[in-house]
């Protein structure tokens, strides 16, 4: 199997309309969107309650990679609603949603780091609108995938806590 091609060696690679420059703001999203994805699957191995979250994201991801590199569309309308669905099912307890710094959680902390990835993303998206029009549903995505995670880090925080709390009150019972 030969894995070195070296069609890349002068600083361009392939998408479907041909070479492009590996400088091009282009692929400065793909990358961002390739680590996000990356980001996701060492979270769904290490969190296993979040492995299906996960492999859907890392889909979507996968999707918009794809549209970008002019392999296919991505239909993102769908994939924002779920995550908006998903989303107000998180907050209808009324669990508080404020900024935190999530040291005591590793699935929060985890979260957070998702949301930092996904964020430069989306600056990365809207900069590159500059020199090429991309599929707008793709940036509105990019901007709920980051309340997304703001809010899992959020739900995975209150979960710790009061599971630590319930944890507490067993010890001290007995």
């Amino acid at each position: 199997m030969i894995v070195t091609t070296k069609t890349g060696d002068q600083g361009t690679t392939e998408i479907q309309s041909g070479r492009i420059s590996k400088a091009d703001p282009l692929l400065e999203v793909l990358g961002d969107l390739d680590e996000l994805s990356a980001d996701c699957l060492v979270f769904a191995s290490l969190t296993p309650a979040y492995r299906l979250v996960m492999e859907a994201l890392v889909q979507d991801l996968s999707a918009g990679c794809a549209e970008l590199a002019g392999y296919g569309e991505g239909r993102f309308c769908q994939r924002i609603e779920r995550l908006e669905l998903e989303m107000k099912e998180m907050l209808k307890d009324g669990s508080e949603f404020r900024f935190h710094y999530p040291l005591a959680c590793p699935s929060s902390a985890l979260f957070n780091r998702l949301r930092a990835v996904s964020r430069r993303a989306e600056r990365h998206w809207w900069g590159l609108q500059n020199s090429r029009k991309t599929n707008p549903q793709l940036g509105i995505y990019l901007n709920r995938i980051s309340d997304y995670f703001f809010a899992l880090q959020i739900q995975a925080a209150v979960d710790s806590k009061s599971n630590s709390s319930a944890n507490s009150t067993a010890d001290s019972a007995m």
